[in-house]
């Protein structure tokens, strides 16, 4: 829920020139969150999801812990960068580093695209805000989709955490309780 709310709060940062510094920040908390949040999202319905839902949180999980990478650069290395060295940061990042950006994005919004899918099938957890996770990632490659895709993202955290802390989920699909 914290990581929801985190995203949620993102946007402002982000448009807000003199706050961007901290937006960093408060995107890498959020991402660190973010792990721990799938891990007890994954835990509440895995009996119902099986080894294919366990493969998609594998990805989701190891995506967020690469892109959490990007974010530890944008938070610490970037700003050291821009003072000492604006010329690395103008431009596109040379090969190697866009390979592993690119790597690490597509593993990010692929994992999270999957693990709203396999929630949203199994039903255990609101389909809504399984659904809006499976639209947050598609929303960044629209041309002003990340300014939507962030808060979207933190409504759909806060949402599915909300339901896993309150218990309000379907058990039919479970075979528990």
């Amino acid at each position: 829920m914290i990581a929801g709310v985190l995203f949620l709060s993102l946007s402002v940062f982000y448009n807000v020139s003199s706050l961007s510094g901290i937006g960093s920040f408060v995107n890498l908390l959020g991402m660190a969150l973010l792990a721990l949040g799938l891990v007890g999202i994954y835990l509440r319905q895995m009996n119902a999801v099986g080894v294919f839902g366990f493969i998609v949180f594998l990805i989701a999980f190891i995506g967020t812990i690469l892109w959490a990478g990007w974010g530890w650069a944008g938070a610490f290395i970037v700003p050291v960068l821009e003072d000492l060295a604006p010329e690395l940061v103008k431009d596109v990042p040379p090969g190697l580093i866009s390979t592993g950006m690119m790597i690490s994005l597509l593993t990010f919004f692929g994992g999270l695209v999957l693990f709203g899918i396999v929630t949203a099938l199994k039903g255990i957890l609101p389909r809504g805000a399984a659904i809006l996770l499976i639209i947050v990632p598609i929303l960044d490659f629209i041309p002003y989709g990340s300014a939507i895709a962030q808060p979207l993202a933190g409504v759909a955290l806060l949402w599915l955490g909300y339901a896993v802390w309150k218990g309000n989920y379907e058990e039919a699909n479970t075979g528990i309780g």
